[in-house]
């Protein structure tokens, strides 16, 4: 068998090729899992205050690349359905703390749950040598690209 010895120009093509599918499908698969109505920007709102309880709007508007009117809207919306709480900073008065309810942590655990196993279904398909390529790959992938 010959190996070809891939330069970071073609690498850089299948990331972008790979990606967007598999982003695609994770959308879908999140979204189908979700309750009605409920998109996976708000979604990505649960997840970031599942990791960074106590978050303001601004933190979050800057984390899904919206306007603060457009976060504050959002916002609303899982204040209302239970699954946000709303506070004013004890330190800074003008700012809001948000944290996840344990309605939106119960919302937050059943749509990650099930997309997970939806993931591992796909994943069953695979080797476990070819399962701990993909891991690499990803762990490669995801020192490289890290939020700071």
């Amino acid at each position: 068998m010959v190996t070809q010895t891939l330069t970071p120009d073609q690498c850089a093509v299948d990331v972008l090729t790979v990606i967007p599918v598999v982003t695609r499908w994770l959308r879908a698969e999140m979204r189908h899992q979700g309750q009605p109505h409920l998109s996976l920007s708000q979604l990505r709102v649960l997840h970031f205050l599942h990791r960074r309880p106590q978050a303001s709007l601004s933190e979050l508007a800057d984390y899904l690349d919206v306007t603060r009117p457009t976060m504050s809207v959002m916002v609303d919306r899982l204040v209302n359905r239970g699954w946000v709480h709303r506070q004013d900073d004890v330190q800074e008065r003008r700012r809001i703390a948000l944290t996840l309810t344990e309605a939106g942590t119960a919302q937050l655990e059943q749509v990650y749950g099930a997309t997970l196993t939806q993931i591992s279904q796909r994943l069953q398909a695979l080797s476990a040598e070819q399962c701990q390529q993909v891991v690499a790959g990803l762990s490669i992938l995801g020192s490289l690209f890290a939020e700071s």
